[in-house]
């Protein structure tokens, strides 16, 4: 007859499933209702691969070549798959382990008897094979528990991967932007040089027909001189822009030797619009991330509280054997055994309570991390529109004063061609068209890499189709 002890306990460990701990993070914190800074007319954009908006083939190029080739996204990609993997791993705690074993051995046996046998040795053969299955049921949620915190945990790292892709762009577009700075200001100043060239001769010859004095002419050659002397440090600066762009690229630093011609359609776009905070907010792998890691800590926290209850565990074992020895009857049988086991903790010298403690402190530290990061966003968003307003309005009255600035010092050459300027005014008109002319360069430069920030700000620059892939 068969026992019914075994199947009555396994039904009353099952009845108590509804008692598993399970702990909420609470819901974020009111959003506000719109960003303050974000132009009314601006119109909505495609954030997941932005820079194809600005027109420039050589730009977009440089960022594909970084996306496949970059050195930070494989390092992503490789803690994404490690975290996945780690998270199935945690996950096989859930179900039986069932294992088979077998076994056997032949050899001699020294046979001692009180009765005489033929030889005091015989040959002995045994073999033993079996299955054994263990499982602990997850009554209470704690091994539950810990799947979903190593879940969350792998969802975090793929929204680090995100991150770095999105990351990766932002760096690429920046440095090239840059660079592109730079050399409007090379030609800027190649411009100034030949005209303080032109200048300098023009007052030798003055000086060698004793029209203008020594002084001026030393004058024209200092500030010639001071013109020419900028140029060594922007070649420099442009080329550690390079040197970056290779090494963001998956290049050696030396791969970049200069940069083709600026393409007729590049332009800098409009600011995007059309998205509320909790969209900006629904985008950011930041903002994601950190709402994973509240939903791990929280299942953590739930795990550690499932320690202060009993552990209900199902054992069943499984056994077919034969011994073979010489001259004597074969032994041979086969056993099975079946079990319900239970432990409960009576005496931990407060671990348990500590490691309560310890959770729930780490998911406060990561409520706090992920309010933050809320607040983070919020802000970087309307700085960045904020800074795209102020540049606008300043590239605008720049043009116009490096226009005016251009004007006065052709008009002064003439003035002073006609001996109604002194040297001395046409040196000043020339050098406030320069740094005009070089201050619209940078704000131009500003403008532009403002307008990456935003969209970086906005969560664009990655498919979440795409970085899958890439991470499976």
């Amino acid at each position: 007859m068969i026992s019914t002890r075994p199947l009555v306990s396994l039904l009353l460990v099952s009845s108590l499933a509804a008692c598993a701990v399970r702990v909420e993070p609470p819901p974020q914190r009111a959003l506000p209702e719109r960003f303050d800074q974000m132009p009314a007319d601006a119109t909505q954009q495609d954030l997941q691969a932005w820079w194809l908006g600005w027109q420039d083939p050589v730009m977009t190029a440089l960022i594909e070549q970084g996306l496949a080739h970059s050195n930070d996204l494989k390092q992503a990609e490789a803690s994404l798959r490690e975290a996945r993997a780690m998270a199935a791993v945690v996950d096989s705690a859930l179900y039986p382990n069932l294992v088979a074993h077998a076994g056997g051995q032949r050899g001699k046996a020294e046979l001692r008897e009180p009765r005489p046998l033929p030889r005091d040795t015989a040959m002995v053969t045994d073999y033993l094979a079996g299955v054994a299955a263990v499982w602990e049921v997850d009554i209470f949620g704690g091994r539950r528990s810990d799947a979903v915190a190593a879940s969350e945990s792998a969802l975090g790292a793929e929204q680090r991967l995100y991150g770095a892709r999105m990351l990766v762009a932002a760096d690429i577009a920046q440095a090239y932007l840059e660079a592109r700075g730079l050399q409007a200001r090379l030609r800027v100043l190649d411009t100034s040089i030949v005209a303080s060239d032109k200048l300098l001769r023009y007052a030798k010859g003055r000086f060698g027909a004793g029209q203008v004095t020594r002084y001026e002419v030393d004058r024209a050659q200092a500030q010639a001189e001071n013109i020419r002397a900028q140029r060594p440090l922007l070649v420099t600066q442009f080329d550690v822009r390079l040197r970056r762009l290779a090494v963001l690229t998956g290049q050696p630093p030396q791969a970049l030797r200069g940069l083709p011609e600026l393409p007729a359609t590049a332009v800098v776009p409009a600011a995007p619009g059309g998205m509320l905070p909790s969209d900006v907010l629904a985008r950011r792998p930041d903002v994601r991330g950190r709402g994973h890691e509240v939903s791990a800590y929280a299942a953590r926290l739930g795990s550690a509280k499932a320690d202060w209850l009993p552990r209900f565990s199902i054992n069943f074992l499984l056994r077919d054997g034969r011994l073979d020895i010489a001259g004597l009857p074969v032994l041979q049988g086969t056993a099975g055994l079946f079990g319900v086991g239970v432990t409960l903790p009576i005496f931990t010298a407060g671990r348990i309570a500590a490691n309560v403690e310890a959770a729930d402190a780490r998911l406060q530290g990561a409520l706090a991390r992920y309010d933050q990061s809320i607040l983070d966003a919020l802000q970087d968003v309307d700085n960045a529109y904020g800074m795209r307003r102020g540049l606008d309005a300043r590239e605008a009255l720049l043009v116009q004063a490096a226009g005016t600035a251009r004007r006065n010092a052709t008009q002064a050459g003439r003035l002073y061609d006609a001996g109604r300027q002194t040297l001395q005014d046409v040196l000043e008109a020339q050098l406030d068209s320069l740094h005009r002319e070089d201050e619209l360069a940078q704000v131009r430069t500003a403008r532009a890499q403002v307008t990456v920030k935003l969209y970086q700000a906005l969560g664009g620059g990655w498919s979440e189709a795409e970085t899958i892939r890439s991470g499976e």
